[in-house]
């Protein structure tokens, strides 16, 4: 998989995750959803990757996402943001996943 992260959404992240060693990993959260297949794209911000993780290649922050969510999504997305709206806008080569995608930080403290 490939993430085109844009400028703005790169900048929104860094600061974000601030200087502490982060990576975001992309899920397709079903949790509270009603079955396995429906769901929302998320972004959780963590400060190491699991067992099963695979990267997903980007031109920034280091990102990672379970081959069991990989299906959801296509082999190459876009991420975005605009300038003052806290949340991103991730889509595909031919789907909109979402303008809305929020980003949780799922690090301990």
């Amino acid at each position: 998989m490939h993430m085109q992260i844009s400028e703005r959404a790169e900048r929104f992240l860094r600061a974000k995750t601030g200087s502490k060693s982060s990576l975001v990993r992309l899920v397709f959260d079903g949790e509270g959803c009603g079955c396995g297949i429906n769901g929302i794209p998320a972004l959780w911000i963590l400060s190491a990757q699991d067992e099963y993780d695979k990267e997903i290649h980007s031109n920034g922050i280091p990102f990672v996402i379970n081959p069991a969510h990989a299906i959801y999504f296509e082999e190459n997305l876009y991420l975005d943001s605009e300038e003052n709206y806290p949340s991103f806008r991730l889509s595909g080569d031919s789907q909109l996943y979402g303008q809305n995608i929020r980003l949780l930080d799922q690090r301990e403290t």
